[in-house]
């Protein structure tokens, strides 16, 4: 083999290995495209659909939507195993009697209108994400000091109000997999909130301008009119509101121009989702909580020598917002009989 022949084959292979590597990522991204194509369908349908007008919408949304994915699948690893609610259980599992401060509450807690149409199709069971605020207050009472029993100790108690069950689904593995569509949705509705914001935004500025410009007209009509016959020689006072409304008024514009700018387009529209769903934890976050619970709902330190029990749960933050969480299964027949279907 002659070095031209060798070079041209070592050309050739470098062409083909190229070719190679470029069919191999084109692949790649369109087996990703395609798996990310319902979810971001539904990122579109819960915040703009007019989205999809914007060329290549996926292609532009696929990063952002693959972050809130990835936040959400880290949300549901931290989820503890469903606690079952019945009646039954209450005596037993000291899990459930922290929740309900008696058997016939829990009962009365599940008769929820979600509960009862889900059990409306002949469905023996279900799966369904209880929420819950949980309380914490400041007493005394009796307690463990070392070995010895203690009169007036501080204590804390812990209990549950408001207990509210959402999407009840077949089973724990559809219970999870619609909580990560609805975490997607929920993100995804959170842009919609933030372009409602920039709209009223924009709508402020719009009429804070109308409102400067009439003001600064009637005050330059005032000066070409008989005001000046009225006013003392030295009297600046109309002059120096004429300037100030000026300043306002270029201050005003200057805003109005910046928030036209965030919503001029479509595409600015699907920046401000890209924008919440590739940072989820500012608007959602979930965090294990462990709670070591004695009988009576009194707050124990881990290294108390009380009995108590560990009570695993979830805590949910949104906007400000705090609720206890945990996944549930309830049976059909557990429903208080005016409830039953």
């Amino acid at each position: 083999m002659t070095d031209g022949q060798g070079l041209l084959r070592q050309v050739l292979g470098g062409i083909a290995a190229f070719a190679q590597h470029q069919w191999a990522e084109r692949r790649h991204s369109h087996e990703r495209l395609t798996r990310l194509r319902v979810p971001v369908e539904w990122v579109v349908d819960a915040s703009e659909p007019r989205i999809r007008l914007v060329g290549d919408y996926v292609e532009k949304l696929a990063d952002a939507v693959e972050i809130a994915l990835r936040h959400s699948d880290e949300l549901l690893r931290r989820m503890p195993p469903p606690v079952t609610l019945a009646g039954r259980v209450w005596a037993i599992d000291p899990q459930v009697n922290a929740f309900f401060a008696t058997a016939h509450d829990l009962r009365e807690s599940l008769d929820q209108p979600a509960i009862r149409a889900f059990f409306e199709t002949g469905a023996r069971e279900c799966f369904a994400l209880m929420l819950m605020v949980k309380r914490e207050t400041e007493s005394f009472g009796m307690g463990l000091s070392g070995e010895m029993l203690v009169r007036e100790v501080r204590q804390t108690l812990v209990s549950f109000s408001r207990h509210q069950l959402f999407f009840p689904a077949a089973s724990a593995d559809e219970l999870r997999r619609d909580l990560r569509q609805r975490t997607l949705v929920f993100l995804a509705s959170r842009a919609l909130e933030r372009i409602g914001e920039l709209r009223t935004r924009r709508g402020e500025l719009e009429e804070q301008r109308r409102r400067l410009q009439a003001q600064l007209r009637a005050l330059r009509g005032h000066a070409q009119g008989l005001r000046p016959l009225l006013a003392s020689p030295d009297d600046a006072a109309d002059q120096r509101r004429a300037t100030a409304l000026e300043q306002r008024l270029i201050q005003t514009e200057e805003e109005l121009t910046a928030a036209r700018k965030q919503l001029g387009t479509l595409d600015d529209y699907l920046e401000q989702v890209r924008g919440v769903l590739s940072q989820p934890e500012r608007y959602l976050q979930v965090r294990p909580l462990t709670l070591r619970l004695n009988r009576m709902g009194v707050k124990l330190d881990a290294n108390s020598p009380e009995p108590g029990e560990t009570l695993t749960l979830i805590e949910l933050e949104s906007m400000g917002e705090r609720r206890i969480g945990v996944p549930v299964r309830i049976a059909r027949e557990e429903l208080p009989p005016d409830a039953k279907v």
